[in-house]
């Protein structure tokens, strides 16, 4: 069983970009037969119409991932914020034409793009070397308490400030406070005030002491909380470098789960514009030595749509000149078969260890339907490249769609029309753990004891609820066959963009308190399958340790009395009775 990783990290946000990003709950990326191949995260800019799907195959990396895009973004709306303001005078007409030139020359110069780049991975290059540091607010928060602490330029506290000490008073000072007429008469009154002032005098320094001595606790507080940020980054960071290294080893050794991560990286590290999705599926198989890669390409309307400018000066303002409707749609096409043999040759020449022979690309499109106004995916285009035959090709000469249609690649007769078409070869959604479901709700009425029924139907059972209640949402629940499941009774696929993915469903018709163990198991389930979450189904109940266990981790713990009321929720009717079913042969 792997380690358990909590999906949870912090990230620096440029002040410039700060409440204008969003960034999605870290998430377990699978390939279709639900192994995991990587981690992701969803990065938004909606002023810039900016979004990255970034991913890594070990989770920690996502942290530097995040920061280096938030880094790229913050110059780019430097320059946005820039062009905003020249687009207010007229001679910066000449720079906008140039930037809108270049970015229809850059989608034309696609593949071209990436035939001077190495694709093969880099292992030292993408190791983390960065040194530790620390912004104010991530090591003290904002609390007035500190704002006496000095950080160095990595953060760390190098000094505070004290309180004076107040003066203390003498005899020859209050004196000299009164005038000579009051010194001679007033003798008493003028010791009175003295010791009244020493006493005040004691009180003061007390207190400057005491909060002194709050703020050097504060101080070392403040220095032993960077000492373990520090230690937990150094880590964290010799965490992420090993288990680069086991990567490249199994890797080295041709484990087809690392060719899979390997590949991963590869397309990751491949640059596209920011308003490409950037997101993929993909599976090795070892049997054929052929990488199925479902790609996921940018719609229509996602690529530029302005030729030129025009300042008119008595209007003052500056005008736009579309793309011509004909153009655009060559740009289109242009730009998609680019993608197409692009990652073919990627993956191909990145294949250090000869792995490959064939690497088969389905790109997919997803956009609403303008007929129905619903979102929709669908294949467009799907090619079957052989590496013998590929290699040969001189691609800085060639036709992208001609090399396309060289290779019998299939694709609607205009793909701007987002026609879809049948894939050469799918990705593998098969799982040999899975069995057919078989129904056993409909035998169900009152005098049906749940707890005394045989441990097979009461998985179908929970399998067949869950079917119902995922219904709504277009998924699916498949049950895993009786001893060779790992510890999975059921899996369901929530294709719900946001709360959806792989949930890992385990029931146990227990007629006694479900301990700890079996939830810190069904745990450790979630992050070996690459999960998104975990379901426990009981009879009965669980302990306060499960529960504690539970808190703050993606797992649902679902009791007796939660089971009974998925039940009813769904038109069924049951009891459950766990005195009566301990007295009952089990089956």
């Amino acid at each position: 069983m792997g380690d358990s990783i909590h999906l949870e990290f912090n990230y620096a946000v440029p002040d410039l970009l700060m409440n204008k990003v969003k960034v999605s709950t870290p998430y377990q990326n699978y390939n279709a037969r639900g192994n995991p191949t990587s981690f992701g995260i969803d990065v938004e800019f909606p002023e810039m119409e900016l979004s990255r799907t970034l991913k890594s195959s070990d989770f920690h990396l996502l942290k530097g991932k995040i920061e280096d895009t938030m880094r790229s973004w913050e110059k780019k709306y430097q320059g946005y914020l820039d062009k905003c303001h020249k687009q207010r005078r007229g001679s910066s007409v000449d720079d906008m034409n140039r930037e809108a030139q270049d970015a229809i020359e850059a989608l034309k110069g696609i593949l071209a793009h990436t035939l001077d780049i190495d694709d093969t991975i880099d292992w030292d290059a993408i190791k983390r070397k960065e040194s530790f540091r620390i912004g104010r607010e991530d090591l003290l928060g904002e609390n007035d308490k500190y704002g006496h602490i000095e950080l160095d330029s990595i953060g760390k506290p190098a000094d505070y400030e004290e309180e004076d000490l107040p003066t203390e008073p003498t005899m020859e000072r209050v004196k000299d406070e009164y005038g000579t007429f009051a010194r001679v008469f007033r003798r008493k009154a003028i010791k009175a005030d003295f010791y009244r002032r020493c006493e005040s005098w004691r009180e003061k320094k007390q207190a400057v002491l005491d909060e002194n001595s709050r703020r050097k606790s504060a101080f070392d507080d403040a220095l032993l909380r960077f000492e373990r940020a520090r230690r937990a980054f150094e880590e964290e960071k010799k965490h992420d470098n090993n288990r680069l290294e086991d990567i490249k080893s199994r890797y080295s050794d041709s484990d087809s789960r690392a060719i899979e991560e390997y590949c991963d990286l590869v397309l990751n590290n491949s640059e596209y514009p920011d308003y490409f999705p950037k997101n993929w599926v993909l599976e090795f198989r070892p049997e054929d030595q052929t990488v199925v890669v479902d790609y996921h390409l940018p719609p229509p309307g996602k690529l530029p749509t302005v030729k030129s400018f025009r300042y008119i000066k008595s209007r003052d303002e500056i005008t736009e000149q579309a793309i011509p409707t004909a153009e655009r749609k060559r740009l289109y096409e242009q730009v998609i078969y680019q993608i197409c043999i692009r990652t073919i040759h990627e993956l191909i020449e990145s294949d250090a260890i000869n792995a490959i022979e064939a690497v088969a690309f389905n790109g997919l499109v997803t956009n609403i339907n303008p007929a129905t106004g619903v979102r929709e995916t669908k294949t467009i285009l799907s090619v079957l490249a052989p590496k013998n035959e590929f290699v040969t090709f001189d691609l800085s000469q060639v036709a992208p769609k001609a090399t396309f249609k060289h290779l019998k690649g299939v694709a609607a007769a205009a793909l701007v029309e987002l026609t879809p078409i049948p894939p050469i070869i799918q990705l593998d959604k098969t799982d040999k753990r899975f069995i057919d479901g078989r129904e056993v709700a409909a035998q169900l009425d009152e005098s049906v004891n749940i707890a005394a029924m045989s441990w097979e139907d009461f998985e179908h059972l929970v399998r067949e609820l869950f079917e119902q209640e995922f219904a709504t949402t277009g998924g699916e629940v498949k049950v895993t066959q009786a001893s060779s499941d790992g510890g999975v009774d059921a899996v369901a696929f929530d294709p719900d963009p946001i709360r959806g993915g792989k949930i890992v469903i385990q029931a146990k018709r227990y007629t006694n308190t479900v301990g700890v163990s079996a939830v810190r198991d069904l745990y450790g389930t979630v992050m070996n399958e690459g999960a998104s979450k975990g379901i426990l189904v009981t009879t009965s109940d669980y302990g306060r340790d499960s529960y504690a266990f539970a808190k703050d981790k993606p797992i649902t713990l679902l009791n007796g009395s939660n089971l009974l009321a998925l039940l009813e929720k769904h038109g069924h009717k049951a009891r459950i009775n766990v005195s009566e079913a301990k007295n009952t042969p089990k089956t």
